[in-house]
């Protein structure tokens, strides 16, 4: 599997064993090399998204708006209750399936 995606066995199995997170170009590798049907992408997009440990945001071409949201949130991000982050993704899956249809 690590030759076919592309990566060395130590990192598949570091991945595998929770250690690294999943590169999103491995997570498309995936998708690609196993022909995976629609409904399980979504559910290893999902997963992936879950797995992760961290999350950078480039903001070198963002204006001054977006930054100043994009920092605020992560600041702020600990400080969510559980109402608040169910709000937040409700609206990032219309945002998916906004970007999905266009």
């Amino acid at each position: 599997m690590a030759q076919n995606l592309g990566v060395s066995p130590a990192f598949l199995s570091a991945v595998e064993s929770g250690k690294k997170s999943i590169p999103i170009e491995m997570q498309k590798s995936v998708e690609r090399f196993y022909a995976l049907p629609q409904v399980k992408i979504l559910e290893m997009r999902k997963a992936v998204d879950e797995s992760q440990r961290s999350v950078t945001i480039d903001l070198d071409k963002m204006d001054h708006a977006a930054r100043g949201v994009a920092v605020a949130f992560a600041r702020q991000f600990d400080q969510l209750n559980q109402a608040e982050l169910d709000a937040l993704r409700k609206t990032m899956d219309a945002v998916r399936n906004r970007v999905k249809d266009e």
